[in-house]
């Protein structure tokens, strides 16, 4: 009992100096460390650390945020005029022609979705191409972001009637390969796990990740959106 008493004693000083320094930090005493600080912007290009997941909140929540983040890890952004009608209102979207490294055919998209993406090819889609390819991707293939129009066979909108979803069917290493879902998705090669890797790195940055394992809709490409339904399948 004296024991538990002593490491409570000792975890509330520690989180009445942890609130008093971050406290003081807010006030201007001093800086803060951006990765520990929750309600700072992420630095999309540092590795994700603890606090990520909240920071990326405030930048899906603020598109001005997002194009903050995104223009200072050096991809250009700049706010597109809101355009559509009924369930198609697009709004807090860029035109995404590239991210850390891969450059993609211009697509409009919501910048919460393209600094996710960002996340996603930075941080888990270059390092597995090193490791299986040794090389980078150079491109990544699409089907495109917008789109007005609802789910396949159903009455209710698809998150892509308002730019929040982004189908992706393919990567080009820089030697000019291409690595293809429809194509390697599932082969016992190079290729098939660097898919599987793409795939469940995506269900790390979204909400919604589908792929051939889920339906034939989805044989050759994969869908990511941040929707409020939640799976990786």
């Amino acid at each position: 009992m004296a024991i538990a008493r002593r490491i409570g004693g000792t975890v509330l000083v520690a989180a009445a100096v942890f609130a008093a320094s971050y406290g003081l930090s807010r006030l201007g005493a001093f800086e803060w460390p951006r990765r520990y600080d929750p309600l700072a912007l992420p630095d999309l290009t540092d590795r994700p650390g603890i606090f990520t997941g909240w920071q990326m909140k405030l930048v899906d929540a603020d598109a001005a945020n997002c194009v903050f983040a995104l223009s200072r890890a050096g991809v250009p952004a700049q706010l597109k005029p809101s355009h559509g009608g009924g369930s198609c209102v697009v709004e807090g979207a860029i035109d995404l022609a590239r991210l850390s490294v891969a450059r993609l055919t211009p697509e409009e998209t919501r910048c919460a979705m393209a600094a996710r993406l960002y996340m996603w090819e930075r941080h888990v889609l270059q390092p597995a191409a090193q490791r299986l390819f040794n090389e980078p991707v150079a491109e990544i293939l699409h089907f495109g972001s917008y789109s007005c129009r609802t789910k396949r066979r159903r009455s209710s909108m698809s998150e892509h009637a308002t730019a929040n979803a982004f189908d992706i069917s393919g990567f080009k290493l820089r030697s000019g390969r291409i690595v293809s879902v429809k194509t390697d998705w599932s082969k016992a090669t190079d290729a098939g796990k660097f898919l599987f890797i793409a795939r469940d790195g995506l269900c790390e940055w979204f909400n919604l990740t589908l792929s051939p394992d889920y339906n034939a809709d989805h044989e050759d490409h994969f869908h990511a959106d941040m929707g409020w339904r939640r799976s990786c399948r």
